[in-house]
């Protein structure tokens, strides 16, 4: 099945275009990064850091902003995350790819998962390149991906266990950070 038979695929705003000129009306709204998306993908050493940026609300849909369960895809990294609390009501720039995706037919923790490890996929992205000097991903090349979709229960555990085994990651190397710290200032003492 292709991706756009089972979600909406569209790409984020261009920033320029709704960002406030000065002495325009504007609202400070949190947007998306690229950090965001290694975090979420695997780096787990970028600290968060949320970044602002002035947009003019007459030049920006409220309705455009990140919700829950979105997929988001980097259209130069080729990896997919899914919008959690963390990440709610972001503005969405272009440098990302919208997967919408319909809930009833697909889970998103599912996609995320076979978008970012079944070769398969890696396999189309690596041909919808060929011949390409551009390194990213354009929205119709992304709706062209054929996906494997089983039934809904299996893809929900499917989606759980990579859910769950990313969240594993992430405590692992968040207590890999608090056992170093605390050797070290252990040490510390036995100099002092």
């Amino acid at each position: 099945m292709k991706i756009e038979d089972i979600g909406e695929v569209t790409v984020g705003v261009i920033l320029s275009r709704v960002k406030a000129k000065p002495g325009e009306e504007h609202v400070k709204v949190p947007i998306l990064t690229i950090q965001d998306l290694n975090r979420e993908t695997g780096d787990y050493s970028i600290e968060e850091e949320i970044t602002v940026e002035e947009i003019n609300p007459n030049k920006y849909n409220n309705e455009l902003l990140s919700h829950k369960g979105m997929v988001l895809i980097g259209i130069t990294s080729y990896k997919a995350f899914v919008i959690d609390e963390n990440y709610i009501g972001r503005v969405i720039p272009s440098y990302f790819a919208i997967v919408d995706l319909d809930k009833e037919k697909v889970d998103p923790y599912y996609f995320t998962w076979y978008f970012n490890e079944e070769e398969s996929i890696k396999k189309q992205l690596t041909i919808a390149k060929q011949g390409s000097s551009i390194k990213s991903l354009s929205v119709q090349m992304l709706r062209e991906l054929e996906v494997v979709i089983p039934p809904i229960e299996i893809q929900k555990k499917i989606g759980k266990i990579y859910y769950l085994r990313k969240l594993k990651e992430k405590k692992l190397y968040e207590k890999e950070i608090l056992e170093r710290t605390l050797i070290n200032s252990l040490l510390k003492r036995k100099v002092r």
